[in-house]
């Protein structure tokens, strides 16, 4: 059972606004530098939830277990967030429609590759993923966020130093949002919307993989 589905919580007209609005504000600029800007905002707050999560590591004893633990699991929520909505406002700037149940499945194909993530045993591809159900779907969305969560917080030992820890998870967090975002706008910026993503559904199981 997904704890955590970023998909569902985000919202969508929110979204088609802010991308209408940067675009209008923006119109200088192609579809290439706006991405840009999304994948930089993003990232920034990537590194701050990673900062902000580590602060406790300040103090010694019961500050150093909240700031990897519980710190921790805080973070890779943030993460999930930051990095699905800047998928699909990615998508959003490449004129994908955000109603369309396809575009959300294309985004956890989209999520999945990111993450450098594959599928064990299934031989998943973008075609399974538009067929699957709705509960192989949210295990799909579940196993990515953890594969990158764990790739996110590999060093989260490092929470414990005082005050640098907090450097070091906003400067990795930072860097895997950036490394991320580069492979949806290149995703995005090189391949049309596909009607495949709108196809039958059915019920597989998969296993994702982090690198």
């Amino acid at each position: 059972m997904v704890i955590f589905n970023p998909f569902d919580h985000i919202n969508k007209k929110d979204i088609k606004k802010r991308i209408q609005k940067l675009k209008k504000k923006r119109s200088n600029l192609s579809y290439e530098e706006l991405c840009g800007l999304l994948i930089k905002k993003k990232s920034r707050l990537c590194a701050l939830a990673g900062g902000t999560t580590a602060l406790p590591g300040i103090v010694p004893g019961v500050g150093t277990l909240v700031a990897v633990v519980g710190g921790t699991l805080l973070d890779m929520t943030a993460m999930a967030f930051f990095i699905t909505e800047l998928i699909l406002e990615v998508a959003a700037v490449y004129d994908r429609d955000l109603d369309e149940s396809g575009t959300s499945r294309e985004a956890v194909w989209v999520l999945v590759s990111s993450v450098g993530a594959g599928a064990a045993g299934s031989g998943l591809t973008n075609f399974t993923i538009s067929q699957l159900t709705s509960n192989a779907f949210k295990r799909l969305v579940e196993q990515a966020l953890v594969a990158l969560g764990i790739r996110a917080s590999q060093r989260s030992f490092l929470r414990i130093i005082p005050l640098v820890g907090m450097f070091i998870a906003g400067g990795v967090n930072y860097y895997t949002c950036q490394k991320v975002g580069s492979f949806v706008a290149k995703y995005y910026s090189e391949n049309g919307y596909a009607d495949t993503w709108d196809g039958q559904t059915l019920d597989v199981e998969v296993e994702v993989k982090g690198e």
